[in-house]
This record gives structure tokens, sequence and C-alpha cells, in this order.
């Protein structure tokens, strides 16, 4: 999103604008540079996420609960990782590791679980200028998807 996007702005006003322009009218220049900074880049969404890697990559069927790493890229706050199609309980670490809590239940039997990434929805994002209602949300995005393999 636009948040990864930025532009300085002055962290100081001349002695020559603080004697002539009243703070009504400084304080709505700042407030338009601004919005003008937020929507800079704005109107696309986030990237879809991509898992490079998940460890450990196989259990033996019948074992304990444990913690599956999911490194790769794009990943944001409040995505989580679903295994077989449900989600499991998600810990965000960086835009490039979440960590997932996998309950014995998943590995009983042998066989393969696919694990994704799903990144939540986002938004608003700003899809055509200044006005009122011009943003837009973002829908949830999905990652490719690994196998993960429960040996006998």
């Amino acid at each position: 999103m636009c948040s990864r996007f930025s532009l300085p702005l002055p962290t100081h006003v001349s002695k020559t604008a603080k004697r002539t322009a009243p703070a009504s009218s400084l304080l709505l220049t700042v407030l338009a540079m601004a919005l003008a900074v937020m929507t800079l880049g704005c109107g696309l969404c986030d990237p879809a996420p991509i898992i490079d890697s998940i460890s450990p990559m196989s259990a033996t069927a019948g074992g304990s609960q444990f913690l599956l790493t999911v490194k790769g890229k794009d990943f944001e706050r409040g995505a989580r990782v679903s295994w077989n199609g449900s989600f499991r309980g998600t810990t965000f670490l960086s835009h490039q590791e979440l960590v997932a809590s996998i309950p014995a239940t998943d590995i009983a039997q042998a066989g393969t679980a696919l694990v994704v990434v799903v990144n939540p929805p986002s938004g608003p994002v700003i899809s055509g200028g200044f006005g009122v209602g011009a943003g837009r949300w973002c829908e949830a995005k999905t990652s490719n998807g690994v196998t993960f393999t429960i040996n006998p």
C-alpha cells in the first residue's frame, strides 16, 4: 500500500511565513501537503505474497504440534497461514517471515498439506484524485502454494 511510499515534509516554517500567514492558512497548507504525500503512488493494491520456503518441510505422521516458519516476501500485518484451506494461528514477524502453529491433529495421517499465505484486504487506496469517496478497498491476496509432506 501507500504507507511504504513517503516523501519528506518540510520540518520548519520560515519566520516570514509565521508573521504574514494566519495559523489557519499554515495548517491548511500542511494538511494539503500531507494529503498529497499520502496519495502519491496510490491506486495500486499490495502485491500478492510469495512463499519462498517453509521449515520444517515435513513431519512424521502421529507427531506432536509444531511451529511452521514461512519465509518469502510481501507478507502484510494480519497475514494468515492456511493449512489445507484452514487458517492456523499465525504470528507476523516481518514482511518476509511468518510463524504458524500447526496442531498435532494436522499431521495425524500420512499425506501432504498445502500451505499458503493470505494477506488481509487493505485500503482504502486513492484511485483517481483527492475527492472524497475516491478510495476503494483491495481484496485479500493469496500466495503460491507449497506442499508440506507428512511421512508414514
